[in-house]
């Protein structure tokens, strides 16, 4: 059974009822009938837990003697949180591996992306549309574009969009997944191998949070995938019949600072989720694998990624124009060209990771230097992390030494080699590092509760209507 936005919609605001009151005979029995449903993805009774092992950035919880407030209460056993650069902020479980479901459809749409031409127009075939589980509805011989079958495949989870991909781009299931572990050997993931198109559970068919989140990223460079994985709901156009397909992504459906990514279910690989997020400028993305239930995986995506905004954040560095340091000018006994940087500088920190130390390091001018000349390097590091680096620049002209100045400065140097004065200006750093203050929060521990409601409402509503649970 499919599930058409405007039917799901329905639903959706049927449950949302109950928050009110219910006047009609019709609206109180589909209220019991979702309501049936929303208890089949209700949470266990598990609460969620802080591992000493977990890591955040490169420390664990135990090594950094964090309380149980400060890093995020996750349920689910494998997961991690990184930036759009990969850098980590949290992991737990991140490189074993793991059966991961239709997240296997993110390295089966780069395949796509990267090796078809999206208005070409692929058969269904028979085989195809015989997959099973979940599907994007498709027909023995329907006419669908590669766009309208990524579409399905990225949305709605289709599996037989996946194969009729595979079987349009490779002429065959077996060929295409060869071109996705080739491309997975080409992105450095040692933790992944693919079986299949789909991500139903197959013997050696595995990745890692890690892994996931590489592939993720990745995938979000591509302007399509992006866009593709970023809708609500989609209409293909099946041989001329419009089919209207909702998301799987609860997360997405009800929360506007997440941007994608997929889900992902099988007996073997439990409740997984991907997904990624934008807030300020800031984009994250949080993997859990084997979530406890349907709704615990966007509950621990949502913890994650909250948490990392709270900690992980813009701080400006420097301004444009100010006076960083005094750089010496060899040419000369004793003067300096005031350096800076031309445009402001801004950098993410962490702010588990400490204060930040600034690292200038000078090049030679001896003749002079015009604004904006390159005069070295300021770098700006939490640890072993580099928050910024970037060139530093002369603020003004400066002339070099005459033939005069120059015939003096050498004799004097001379001098100097015998007295052990080094006869040169001396450097001035002037910039300052900004205070990096822990934010005090309870983020990672838990969700807004209308928040929390409205995934559940959305993930009973779209069970009931394409599965028919509690009808």
């Amino acid at each position: 059974m499919q599930v058409s936005p405007h039917d799901i919609g329905s639903k959706i605001q049927v449950l949302a009822r109950r928050r009110g009151h219910l006047t009609s005979l019709t609206g109180i029995l589909l209220t019991l009938v979702l309501a049936c449903a929303l208890c089949l993805v209700a949470p266990g009774t598990v609460h969620a837990a802080i591992n000493g092992n977990d890591y955040v950035g490169q420390s664990t919880v135990n090594d950094r003697g964090m309380n149980i407030t400060e890093a995020p209460a996750i349920e689910s056993p494998y997961g991690i949180l990184v930036d759009e650069d990969g850098n980590v902020l949290w992991a737990r479980g991140q490189d074993e591996h793991r059966a991961m479901a239709s997240i296997t459809k993110t390295m089966t749409a780069i395949v796509a992306l990267e090796n078809g031409d999206l208005d070409e127009v692929f058969t269904v075939s028979s085989r195809a549309a015989s997959v099973g589980e979940s599907s994007a509805g498709l027909v023995a011989g329907q006419q669908v574009t590669l766009r309208d079958l990524v579409s399905g495949l990225l949305v709605h989870s289709g599996n037989d969009a996946s194969m009729a991909i595979a079987e349009g781009i490779a002429g065959g299931e077996k060929e295409f997944v060869q071109m996705m572990n080739a491309k997975a050997q080409q992105m450095g993931l040692v933790n992944t191998q693919f079986q299949n198109p789909h991500g139903l559970d197959a013997e050696n068919h595995y990745s890692s949070a890690a892994d996931i989140s590489v592939i993720m990223r990745y995938a979000m460079q591509d302007p399509t995938f992006r866009e593709i994985v970023g809708m609500k709901s989609c209409t293909l156009n099946l041989s001329g019949e419009p089919k209207e397909l909702l998301t799987t992504n609860a997360l997405l459906a009800t929360w506007d600072d997440c941007i994608g990514v997929k889900t992902g279910f099988t007996n073997k690989a439990g409740q997984c989720l991907a997904a990624a997020a934008s807030k300020n400028g800031v984009e994250l993305y949080a993997v859990v694998l084997d979530s406890t239930d349907e709704v615990q995986r966007f509950i621990d995506a949502y913890k994650l990624l909250d948490w990392g905004f709270t900690h992980y954040r813009p701080y400006t560095l420097a301004s444009a124009e100010q006076v960083l340091v005094d750089a010496p000018m060899s040419g000369f006994l004793d003067k300096t060209v005031k350096a800076g940087v031309l445009e402001e500088v801004t950098g993410m920190v962490f702010d588990f990771n400490g204060d930040i130390a600034i690292d200038v390091r000078l090049t030679d001018k001896p003749d002079g230097v015009a604004k904006g000349d390159t005069v070295g390097t300021i770098t700006w590091r939490q640890g072993e992390n580099i928050v910024a680096s970037v060139p530093l620049v002369a603020l003004e002209d400066k002339m070099g030494p005459s033939p005069v100045t120059s015939v003096i400065t050498s004799l004097v140097r001379c001098v100097g080699v015998i007295t052990g004065d080094q006869c040169v200006a001396q450097s001035t750093v002037y910039a300052q590092a900004p205070e990096v203050e822990r934010v005090q929060s309870t983020a990672g521990q838990g969700m807004n509760a209308e928040l929390e409601m409205d995934i559940r409402d959305y993930v009973a509503a779209y069970n009931a209507a394409v599965y028919g649970y509690g009808s």
